[in-house]
């Protein structure tokens, strides 16, 4: 940057001193890894759940951000893993851990994951009394043949019958769907959105089926195994999401998730707005006062850390202020609602306008963004190259 455009735009950053409202928990326990799995878990080991529980208390007792008072949050999320492969017994462990830590302000969004097998109504009435207001299902898929494809290990009865215990119990779901699944058809997604909207959940996800480095999907498609969806059908499949979902009255707020009104995932939100928040468990990552710490993946290192009063945090980034605000850009484009770069300006004290001006030049002349006054958005061409929009930025 110019020493000119640095004299203009040189303010003190707000997002170095914004409270922290967010906490994010990750239970990294699962009956099975799927192939396409590429998060910290561990599978069929559910005899280490109090080892687990001994080390997240470890780490929430000495962490630099939780006094002797408690945290009031405005969102807090479990995810994982499946934290509902938890018994009912080890959930009310892990709840009262954390309620020595964390206050729930009025209103506050609550989340947990869950998995359709394993949902019991004993465990749902140990959500319910720790505060828990949200569940984020895993649906993936309402046909059996997809989900043995997927390598889940539920069924679609048990999805309807988990559904239906939810909804008896919430007024807050989520019901996360995979779509471009090798051999699906356009036919067959649209008839699995219908389905899903019958359900009338308050929040739907919907991700195109992905190939991490390291997966096992990714190593038998790259050994010739199956063949991925093609991009085109995969496109047509996204765009039938959006139709689809729109004209039932969802409303599309950012790239892969659609909300009823009043129901877009306020965690989330933090996210994609820049707010500070804490991570806990391993392979979790927090962003406090303009730096990122990232626990170790391991769930055993992570253990092993903190057996041993060492920390479990394995990197430490601290941003520029330009870097937080490429970053914040790429991050709020993904909303479609966009980025006020006004406001960004204010957040971080850097003028996007002016340290961007090519890389938004560029974008507008691809049709991948608009700008309406001070706001930048994503256009119906840029959904569906996000990812470049953010590597261009960043």
């Amino acid at each position: 940057m110019s020493d000119s455009a640095k004299s203009e735009t040189e303010v003190t950053p707000t997002f170095m001193s914004l409270p922290l409202r967010s906490i994010y928990v990750h239970v990294p326990f699962c009956e099975h890894r799927c192939g396409y799995c590429d998060f910290s878990i561990i599978a069929n080991r559910a005899e280490l759940i109090p080892r687990y529980l001994n080390a997240l208390q470890k780490e929430l007792e000495t962490s630099p951000h939780l006094d002797s008072h408690l945290l009031e949050v405005d969102t807090l999320y479990i995810g994982g893993g499946t934290p509902t492969l938890l018994s009912a017994g080890e959930l009310e462990d892990f709840f009262n851990i954390l309620s020595d830590y964390f206050s729930l302000a009025p209103e506050a969004e609550y989340t947990i994951e869950a998995n359709p097998d394993g949902l019991t109504a004993d465990k749902i009435q140990v959500l319910k009394s720790a505060g828990v207001n949200r569940v984020s299902l895993g649906v993936q898929a309402f046909d059996d043949s997809r989900l043995a494809q997927l390598e889940r290990t539920h069924s679609v009865q048990q999805t309807e019958t988990a559904i239906e215990l939810i909804q008896q119990n919430f007024n807050n779901f989520s019901l996360d769907l995979i779509f471009a699944i090798p051999g699906q058809t356009l036919d067959e997604w649209q008839q699995m959105l219908s389905k899903a909207i019958s359900f009338q959940p308050p929040h739907i996800s919907s991700y195109a089926l992905t190939y991490e480095k390291g997966t096992r999907f990714w190593s038998d498609r790259n050994k010739g195994n199956f063949q991925s969806t093609d991009d085109e059908l995969e496109v047509e499949m996204y765009l039938k999401t959006i139709s689809e979902l729109t004209n039932a009255d969802y409303d599309h707020y950012e790239i892969s998730n659609f909300a009823k009104a009043g129901h877009q995932s306020r965690h989330n939100n933090t996210y994609w707005s820049g707010r500070p928040y804490l991570a806990f468990g391993p392979g979790a990552a927090s962003f406090v006062n303009g730096q990122r710490q990232s626990n170790h993946r391991s769930s055993y290192t992570w253990m092993n850390r903190l057996e041993q009063n060492q920390s479990p945090i394995v990197s430490t980034d601290d941003l520029t202020a330009e870097e937080r605000a490429r970053e914040l850009l790429a991050i709020g484009l993904r909303k479609r609602q966009g980025v006020n770069l006004d406001e960004l300006s204010k957040t971080t004290g850097i003028d996007l306008a002016v340290c961007c001006k090519n890389e938004i030049g560029d974008l507008i002349e691809k049709g991948w963004i608009q700008r309406e006054s001070a706001c930048l958005k994503i256009t119906a061409n840029g959904l569906l190259f996000a990812d470049e929009i953010a590597s261009i930025l960043v």
